[in-house]
């Protein structure tokens, strides 16, 4: 299971590390909201995207393995790995660089996604 929780955080530092190297702070008044009502709305689709990403993972995860979990061994399993995620701040840099370049078209592309391949697509589609 370590070898996932790294390949995880591989996946989210490097949608972290997209182009988003020049963003505005979530605070600052410049930030765009890229089609959501309000900042607060952005930082809520990010952290929704960011609990359906690590569902996938440990979905594939678990595919992978061909382990065979009760619905309560694999939610346990789920925040276990969101938790260790979140003890080494894979999510702040993630989040930090959701809220300066999610749209809502990627927002529900992501969100209607089934793999990690298919995220990925989807944070590659245009902020146009």
């Amino acid at each position: 299971m370590p070898a996932a929780k790294a390949i995880v955080a591989a996946f989210l530092i490097a949608f972290a590390a997209g182009p988003t190297a020049c963003t505005p702070s979530p605070g600052d008044p410049r930030t765009p909201l890229f089609g959501f009502t309000s900042e607060d709305q952005r930082m809520l689709a990010c952290l929704d995207l960011q609990d359906h990403i690590v569902d996938i993972f440990a979905d594939e995860y678990v595919s992978r393995e061909g382990v065979r979990l009760t619905a309560q061994e694999r939610a346990a399993f789920r925040n276990g790995w969101a938790e260790q995620l979140a003890k080494g701040d894979t999510f702040e840099a993630f989040e930090q660089s959701c809220f300066g370049t999610l749209t809502t078209q990627r927002y529900h592309c992501g969100m209607n996604s089934r793999t990690t391949g298919a995220v990925e697509e989807c944070m590659r589609l245009s902020s146009r």
